[in-house]
This record gives structure tokens, sequence and C-alpha cells, in this order.
């Protein structure tokens, strides 16, 4: 699937799909779409040649096969823009089409329909729930996490809108109460899960906090509009709203909580039945490009051509604040914090939010990211 047509048919049939799962509520308001992106740049021949180690395990890249891939525009789905524009997904095979969402939650129902092929599984109870119902979801990938270098620390966290943060009304865990703490996803989601653990260790009850849904941007915007005192930020927004003074920083997430695992890289249970190893050729494009995000937001390699891709596929537009912002660590061998995630879920359970701990070991397919491994080599920092 490519083109303005192709593209605004699956979105409008996704969101049909969120629609009828909410039991027709209204949506939540997601950013305006970009423009329609050009199109990918047409592969050449695979890189055989480079590629062709004897230890290196076959990689089909044909039939070209169609996928739908939710994404949300921020500095956290960077590796998915990458591999769209840097031709990585076609390399390998795969007509990929981006279908912006406004927060990650909202790919859950399109996934497990198979109307979406890839999106990601937040750390979320809407997540565990669908899990847990038997959604045709599996997890294959660590994405987003506490961050490992000095750079990557900080790429999202608890703000405060300025005026509030002058007046020294908000500045510890206890100050949440009796207001809203604006959260994507809502009670349950991520960000919620981050800045519970961090309550949980002030000795406040996450119980006690009025936890209210809002998608980032609309956040980002009610900030400066005073609409919203307290929430969750990531990067670029969260730089792009110190920088302009419409918020302060009051803990990173690595404050809040050390050890996250923000989110998974999910497939739908039938992306083994669209062609050979489409799968494994997505892992492959993928992990590509999260070792270029991090190479360039690390070390600076091909900074500007990374910096170019985010500008186009963010809300924020101005490439200086790139420059500046930390970056979204992301595991550039893909692995997944299995321990965290079965912990956070049995402190789901303690909250009340879901009826049993998740038995991860049914959802879990590694398979792919291990082949992914097995092609491009564990990775290495460059020299």
């Amino acid at each position: 699937m490519s083109g303005g047509n192709s593209r605004a048919a699956i979105t409008c049939s996704v969101l049909l799909v969120l629609t009828l799962a909410a039991g027709c509520r209204p949506a939540a308001s997601a950013p305006a779409e970009p423009a329609a992106r050009p199109a990918a740049p047409a592969a050449a021949s695979p890189p055989a040649p480079q590629h062709a180690a004897a230890s290196k395990p076959e990689l089909p890249t044909a039939p070209l096969v169609d996928l739908a891939v939710g994404s949300v525009g921020i500095s956290s789905w960077g590796p998915f823009f990458i591999a769209f524009h840097r031709g990585y997904f076609k390399e390998v095979g795969l007509n990929v089409d981006l279908i912006p969402l406004s927060q990650a939650n909202e790919g859950l129902a399109p996934l497990s329909q198979g109307q979406l092929q890839a999106a990601t599984c937040p750390t979320s109870v809407a997540c565990y729930n669908a899990l847990q119902r038997g959604a045709a979801v599996k997890l294959v990938a660590g994405i987003s996490g506490a961050g490992k270098t000095e750079k990557s620390t900080g790429s999202n966290g608890l703000v405060v809108r300025k005026e509030v943060w002058d007046a020294g009304a908000i500045r510890t865990a206890r100050d949440l109460l009796g207001r809203p703490v604006y959260v994507q996803g809502g009670p349950g989601g991520a960000p919620n899960l981050v800045i519970m653990r961090w309550l949980l260790r002030n000795d406040v009850d996450p119980r006690n906090v009025d936890w209210t849904s809002m998608p980032s941007t609309d956040l980002y915007l009610a900030m400066q509009n005073g609409a919203a005192d307290v929430g969750f930020s990531s990067e670029p927004l969260l730089s792009a709203g110190v920088t302009r003074g419409s918020h302060a920083l009051l803990a990173s997430g690595e404050e809040l909580y050390p050890d996250v695992q923000m989110s998974t890289l999910a497939f739908w249970t039938g992306i083994d039945q669209m062609g050979p190893m489409v799968g494994e050729r997505f892992l492959v494009a993928y992990l590509r490009a999260v070792r270029a995000y991090l190479n360039a937001f690390e070390y600076g390699i091909d900074q500007d051509e990374i910096i170019d891709i985010m500008t186009k596929e963010t809300a924020i537009k101005d490439p200086a604040v790139y420059r500046q912002m930390k970056y979204a660590w992301i595991d550039p061998n893909g692995v997944m914090k299995r321990a965290v995630l079965e912990a956070d879920s049995e402190l789901w359970r303690e909250q009340g939010l879901l009826p049993a701990a998740v038995d991860l070991g049914q959802v879990v397919d590694d398979r792919y990211r291990q082949f992914a491994l097995q092609y491009l080599g564990e990775y290495e920092p460059p020299h």
C-alpha cells in the first residue's frame, strides 16, 4: 500500500475499528495528520554483497509485502520513521504505510484484528488486558526504556506549567494530590505507571490521584494556554516546552522509574501468513534504524539527515530542538526487559486495575529478534 488514497483508506479502517472497540465513544483528539509522506526511496538491489558472510542466514526480500504500521509522532518512534525514509523497509521487500496514532494504546484494537500488522504495546493496563483476553498480538522486542547514557537520560518526564512551577505550587509527589495529572493513556497507561512508581516510593497512594488522559501534543498546547498544570511529556515536546517557557521539568523518567520498559514492539499474530519471513524482515530493518538513530544522537553520525527525518514526522519542526534534546533510549539489540514487564503487571494487579498478573510466556516471541541479531550481528558503537 502506498500513496494518499491507500493511506487514507487504511486510516479510516483503523479509526472504524477504534470506534467499535471503544463502544462508539468519541475518539480522543489526534494531532492533525501531516502532509502525505513522499514515497519511500526505491530500493536498489538488496544489499546481498555486504551480507553474504557464510554465518549469516538467508533473508528473502520477495515478494513485496504491504504492511500497515501504527506510529506516534514522538522521539521514541524515530526508528520507524528512519527505516521508512532511508528505505530499510523497502530493501527487505516491505511496503510499509505508517498510520498515525495520537497515543500508543490506540493501536491495540486494530493490531489485534489485523488492521495493523505492527505497532507498540505500551506497559499499560490496556495492553495487558488485551493480552489476557487472548488478543492476536505477540511481543517481539523492547522499544523505549530508561536512558543508559547522559544524552539519553531525561527524554521524558513529569512537567509542570511554568507559572505554577515558579509559584512553587508543585514541587513534590504529595503536591499532585487534589489536581488533575494528565497522562497519555489515562489511568493504567504507561506514563501513569512511571509516575505511580515514584509516588509509592514517596508514600503517596496513586489511587488518590486524579489521572486524566491527554495525548502528548494536546498536553503541550494545554500547558501553553493554562488548561493543564502537571502531566507527562516526551521528547521532542518536553524540550520544546522548556525552551519556550511553557513548562518546567519536575522529575525525569529515570528519576520516576529508573528501570522502566515503556513499550514493546508488537506484531499481529497473522504476520507469518503474509509472506516469507515478514516478521524477520521487519526486525532487520527496524534494528538497522534503531542503530542509525542511536548513532546520530549519541555519536553525531549522519545527525543532520536523521534530524531532518524527525522534523518531517513529529510536531516539532525546529531542528535546533533536536540538537539540544535528550533522545529516547532504545536498546540497539532490541532486548526486552521481561522481568520488569512482569513486575509491572503485578503492580497493576495490586492497584486493582488488572484481575491477575499476565503470563508473558504465552505472548513473547523472541525468534524474530534473534534472527535479526544473527543477520546484523550484535551492535557495536562506532569507532
